[in-house]
Parts: C-alpha cells; sequence; structure tokens
C-alpha cells in the first residue's frame, strides 16, 4: 500500500496514519523531512544575523575591531547553523532512538511520528523570533513556559531555565506523541508510555537546567589558556 504524506492531514488522523506506516511505504515523506532541516537551518540563520544572542560581540564593533567583529560575526553564523543542524538532529534522531529503546517499537515508525515534534518545536521558536523581532529584544524566558511567572517567586536560576524547556509545546509534543506511539502499543503499557514520555521531557529540561547554570564559557576560557 502507497500513501502520499501529506503532513497536516496525517496529523488529524492517527490511526489511519499508524497503519500506513506499519504496513505500506509512505511517499513524500523524506521531502518533507528535509525541508524542515531547511527551514530549521534558515530560523536559525536568520536569529543570528539579527543579532539574537550575539551580545557579546558588540564589545568589538564598539571598540572599531571592524575586522575582529567580522570574522566573530561569521563564526558566530557558522555556529549558528552547526546548532540548528545539531538541535534538529537531537531531537528527529536522538529521541527517536530513546523511544524506540524504551518502547521496543520499530525506529523507522517512530521517526515518522517525530517529525510532527521536530515541526511543534520550530514553530514554537518561529514565533518567539518573530516577537523578539517586533519589540526590538530578546528575553531569557520563553512567554510559552511559566519561567517568567515563577520568576516573581523563585530566584533559584536551575529551576527557573528548567521551568522556561516545560512548555505549551512541550505538553502539546507528549500529546501527540502518545496518540501515535499508543496505536503499536500494548493496552496495558499505555499508561507507561505516558510516563515514559513524561519522564523524557522532564529529563530534557533538568539537563538543560543544569547546563544553563554551569560555567561553561569560563571552563573552555581556562583550558584554551
Amino acid at each position: 500500500m502507497f500513501y502520499h504524506y501529506k503532513f497536516w492531514h496525517s496529523l488529524k488522523n492517527p490511526t489511519y496514519f499508524t497503519n500506513v506506516v506499519e504496513e505500506g511505504e509512505v511517499i513524500g515523506y523524506k521531502k518533507r523531512a528535509l525541508t524542515v532541516f531547511i527551514l530549521f537551518i534558515a530560523l536559525f540563520a536568520a536569529r543570528e544575523y539579527w543579532g539574537m544572542g550575539t551580545e557579546n560581540l558588540t564589545t568589538l564593533f564598539a571598540s572599531d575591531l571592524q575586522n575582529e567583529y567580522f570574522v566573530a560575526r561569521i563564526l558566530s553564523m557558522l555556529g549558528a547553523i552547526l546548532w540548528a543542524t545539531i538541535y534538529f538532529c537531537f531531537h528527529y534522531y536522538g529521541v527517536t532512538y530513546l523511544l524506540h529503546l524504551l518502547t521496543d517499537i520499530p525506529y523507522t515508525w517512530i521517526k515518522r511520528v517525530q517529525l510532527y515534534v521536530v515541526v511543534f518545536l520550530l514553530i514554537e521558536k518561529a514565533i518567539l523570533f518573530a516577537v523578539f523581532y517586533a519589540v526590538g529584544y530578546t528575553t531569557i524566558f520563553s512567554f510559552f513556559s511559566l519561567a517568567p511567572a515563577a520568576l516573581q517567586l523563585i530566584e533559584t536560576d536551575f529551576v527557573l531555565f528548567t521551568v522556561n524547556q516545560l512548555t505549551v509545546t512541550t505538553v502539546l509534543i507528549i500529546i501527540v506523541q502518545y496518540l501515535f506511539l499508543s496505536k503499536w502499543e500494548e493496552e496495558a503499557s499505555r499508561k507507561m508510555l505516558v510516563v515514559k514520555l513524561i519522564g523524557i521531557q522532564l529529563f530534557m529540561a533538568l539537563f538543560v537546567g543544569m547546563i544553563s547554570v554551569l560555567p561553561i564559557k569560563e571552563w573552555i576560557a581556562r583550558g584554551l589558556g
């Protein structure tokens, strides 16, 4: 059985789509996945070009070090493209493999579902960038999370950065993953599937929270010195 992949149509019909993935061949899927990857590169490059995350380079420009500033911006752009590639591959391939290990669902099946996750993350980041561009400045915490509200009560950076990773998109991702992956699980295993999906998101949030408060730049500078 052949199925011409349609992103939104497949999203609205999880039962039909999972049956097709299990029994037939999905035509046009690789093209959609490549398109999403290219959009990730374009978005991260646009954010860097606008200046998002390049605040530390301002001192070079202010010091009239034009050549150094130009080289730094090129390296920063290459870094943004590299980070976009790593980010996409982690969520598309890495998380897929982790889910495969935790559920025993075939890797290629899960990867079809994980593309939705990557798209939702792309949309979230695109909206954030659009808002930042409109107002002319960026913020550390996402308005899709409870971190801005938690900031009024909590001062611990680790907690705030962890909460910042748990957004509305995170909830949507868990729901979509469950709707699709549960079709390939026995009914008795579906409750545990929810625990696993939530656990992965919490683990990633805690990991990012921990990394965010570590003085990594200082460690690198000391190592190079």
